[in-house]
């Protein structure tokens, strides 16, 4: 037991060191393009470190943008797992939004905000797992792929979203599509006083240590796993594959809706239909994790870590355009992804030391 505990811990170091490795590298390379492109590279580099990093007031602002993509690349991550590709964290997300500023604006229970913060906080997540819980339905019910329902369902939810910020929520005195500003007392706490360092961000880091004792620690987590890698063999031992897949879908849009919802108490104030692509980027963000909880907080990290110092790069006089941090990040998981492949090829090659090429085997 203690032998197999420390080969974990040695192989979860080594990952941790190679993606350090690489995303070193890759920023060195985006560095060097730069200097291509005709910009000062170690300009650049200062530029980019001190705004994401320099300062208690950057390195909050890091951790600010990293959240909501936190929250999203845990809703990818807890789905793709167990086999349900939820491609919809992205209209989750609007639909928490949505229902955390009605309930912060219209619809109040009452004025106190040790009531209305945590009511927000949990209508936003029961509206993400509930919007994603009808492309569930329609998957197990109506054979409709659970891949295209969410992408539609995305769609759906952005024109929902521009209806009610153009209707019942719209801001008083404007005619665009946005709510009005959700009042200061009923924003999330600061946990660092004077910066973007809201309780939120320490509520999606508990959230993803929970989320990876469920599946590591639990008969749910297992049987996930193996609802995710087999579906009949889970179905021969008796688990109940599609009530799981329910409760993955559930809490997967229930992770994207928090999202929404700590976005909008704690960071923007307000919403506008188009708050970001952070469902889609949420994928991107679980992927480089590994699909691991623990993986996607540093993977989050990373994001906001590149977002926010592009955007002090591209307002310095240098104005590098901000879509560097996106190349940044797609060369990253490409990266990762490949090397992803060789040591499946290499772990595949052990297994059968004799065959070089694979073999056809007839289906049971």
């Amino acid at each position: 037991m203690i032998r197999r505990l420390f080969k974990r811990i040695w192989s979860a170091a080594t990952a941790v060191t190679l993606a350090v490795l690489v995303c070193g590298a890759v920023l060195t390379l985006a560095i060097g393009a730069a200097a291509l492109l005709g910009y000062p590279p170690l300009r650049v580099a200062d530029l980019w470190l001190h705004g994401a990093a320099g300062s208690w007031y950057a390195l909050s602002s890091s951790c600010a943008d990293a959240c909501p993509l936190l929250l999203t690349g845990l809703a990818a991550g807890v789905a793709f797992r167990a086999g349900v590709l939820n491609i919809g964290a992205q209209g989750q997300f609007l639909m928490g939004a949505l229902v955390a500023v009605a309930l912060s604006t219209r619809m109040m229970i009452c004025h106190q905000p040790v009531l209305v913060i945590p009511t927000a906080l949990i209508g936003g997540a029961l509206a993400g797992g509930m919007w994603g819980l009808i492309a569930q339905y329609l998957e197990r019910y109506r054979s409709v792929p659970v891949v295209l329902s969410t992408i539609l369902l995305n769609f759906v939810a952005l024109y929902l979203a521009e209806a009610a910020l153009q209707g019942p929520l719209q801001a008083v005195g404007t005619a665009a599509a946005q709510s009005p500003e959700i009042a200061g007392k009923y924003w999330l706490p600061l946990f660092v006083a004077y910066t973007d360092f809201h309780i939120g961000i320490i509520l999606a880091i508990i959230l993803a240590v929970l989320l990876w004792v469920l599946q590591e620690r639990t008969v749910f987590g297992f049987e996930s796993q193996v609802v995710g890698l087999n579906p009949g063999t889970a179905k021969a031992m008796r688990m109940p594959v599609t009530w799981r897949q329910f409760q993955i879908m559930f809490i997967s849009g229930g992770c994207a809706g928090l999202g929404g919802a700590i976005q909008v108490l704690g960071q923007v104030h307000f919403m506008t239909a188009h708050m970001g692509n952070y469902g889609y980027a949420g994928i991107a963000v679980a992927l480089l994790g590994r699909l691991n909880p623990l993986g996607i907080i540093l993977s989050a990290g990373f994001f906001g870590f590149l977002d926010t110092g592009a955007f002090r790069v591209e307002e310095s006089s240098l104005a590098l355009p901000h879509d560097m941090a996106n190349v940044i990040k797609a060369v990253v998981i490409l990266v990762m992804l490949v090397l992803a492949g060789i040591s499946l090829r290499r772990s595949r090659r052990v297994g059968n030391p004799g065959s070089s090429a694979p073999t056809e085997t007839p289906s049971a």
